[in-house]
């Protein structure tokens, strides 16, 4: 069972600064109790059980980058000393026990601090909108931290800052029709606000999930007040308009549409709520 402290910091204990939230967060301390084996990456870990044996866990409600992406290293390092030599107590949340890996998702929390929420606050990982029971919570530290710039949203994270001045203007991820059937009309706009022509190639634009991941090929400009459209389907490119040939990417009950740089850089993102 979840609880909510209403009335102390949520990262008070540790001495860190806690960005505006609506209400703090701490997690029952009569879950599952386990010690680490191994940090596989900034959101996944092997642990062993109190109870006996050992299991995968991947940490609920978050997505830290992979290893081999910009800030991937940094959030597995993050991870790894957060849960280091510490209690792990485990604790499931919502309607989902497991993903479809078969690792357990679990909220986890260290010395009473909820690992998950700290992540988030320190700019390691981002919130995902998959229906878990702090949700909220986590999307008030996430926007908190991107709004600093924390972390992985520092604009020079993995490289020199970029100089160009894009941004996602906007993203139609419901169209009229069938999902599948129509997602060359599920598309992301990004505009040029800048006074300088951007180059594009390699740059990269995302969802909030692991999977999704749309590089923009060679010769790929954008002009300073022009706009660039990526779609999901498949279909010829053309100047100004783009297909990423993915099939439906953008989720209808809400997502993060993130722009980086050459670097992986984070240079924009946009998130919608979707529908409930």
């Amino acid at each position: 069972m979840l609880l909510f402290a209403a009335t102390c910091s949520l990262l008070a204990a540790c001495g860190r600064a806690a960005p505006t939230t609506t209400t703090p967060v701490t997690t029952n301390p009569d879950g599952e109790h386990a010690t680490l084996v191994a940090t596989l990456d900034g959101d996944s870990i092997v642990v062993a059980l109190k109870g006996g044996g050992e299991a995968e866990v991947r940490l609920l409600g978050i997505n830290a980058p992979e290893g081999d992406e910009c800030h991937g290293d940094a959030a597995r390092e993050a991870l790894d000393a957060l849960l280091k030599g510490g209690d792990l107590i485990l604790e499931a949340g919502g309607d989902d026990d497991m993903d479809r890996y078969g690792r357990l998702l679990r909220y986890i929390s260290v010395d009473g601090e909820l690992v998950n929420a700290l992540l988030l606050t320190d700019g390691h990982a981002l919130a995902l909108r998959n229906g878990h029971p702090l949700q909220e919570e986590f999307m008030a530290l996430d926007d908190a931290a991107y709004q600093a710039r924390a972390g992985m949203w520092a604009t020079d994270a993995c490289g020199p800052a970029s100089t160009a001045t894009l941004r996602i203007t906007s993203i139609e991820w419901d169209p009229p029709g069938a999902d599948e059937e129509n997602a060359t009309e599920e598309w992301v706009d990004v505009g040029n606000d800048g006074a300088l022509t951007a180059d594009l190639e390699g740059w990269i634009l995302r969802d909030e999930s692991s999977q999704h991941r749309y590089v923009f090929p060679p010769g790929t400009t954008l002009d300073p007040g022009d706009t660039l459209r990526v779609r999901s389907g498949c279909g010829d490119d053309a100047i100004g308009d783009l297909s990423w040939c993915a099939g439906p990417v953008w989720s209808n009950t809400g997502d993060t549409a993130i722009l980086q740089d050459l670097h992986g850089n984070v240079v924009d993102r946009l998130r919608y709520a979707g529908r409930p």
